[in-house]
C-alpha cells in the first residue's frame, strides 16, 4: 500500500491531497502529519501545508509554525503524528 506523505511544491509549500471524511478526527476537529515530516518542514522553512480534497474541491492552508506550537504527539492509529486543530486553517474552494 502506498503512503501519501504530501510533497513540497515549487512555491515551497507542503501539499497533501486528503479526502477531509477521512484525514479529519472528526471528534476532536484535528488533522494530523507524521512528526518527521513536519521537523523536515522546519528545517527545509517551509511556510504553509496545504490539504487538498479534490472531492470536496476545497483547500485547507496551515501556517506550519501555528501547527508546531498548537499541536501535540499523539497515537491514534498505526503510529504516532502530530495531531493540530483544523480551526487553524485558512479554508477556500478550488476549481478544477
Amino acid at each position: 500500500m502506498k503512503i501519501n506523505k504530501g510533497r513540497i511544491n515549487a512555491d515551497n509549500n507542503y501539499e497533501k491531497i486528503v479526502k477531509f471524511s477521512k484525514a479529519v478526527l472528526w471528534k476532536d476537529k484535528q488533522l494530523s502529519i507524521p512528526r518527521d515530516i513536519l521537523d523536515n518542514l522546519i528545517r527545509n522553512n517551509v511556510e504553509k501545508m496545504i490539504y487538498i480534497d479534490r472531492g470536496k474541491k476545497e483547500q485547507w492552508t496551515f501556517k506550519v509554525y501555528d501547527v508546531e506550537i498548537s499541536g501535540r504527539l499523539k497515537q491514534v492509529g498505526q503510529e504516532a503524528q502530530w495531531y493540530f486543530p483544523i480551526e487553524l486553517a485558512i479554508k477556500k474552494p478550488i476549481c478544477n
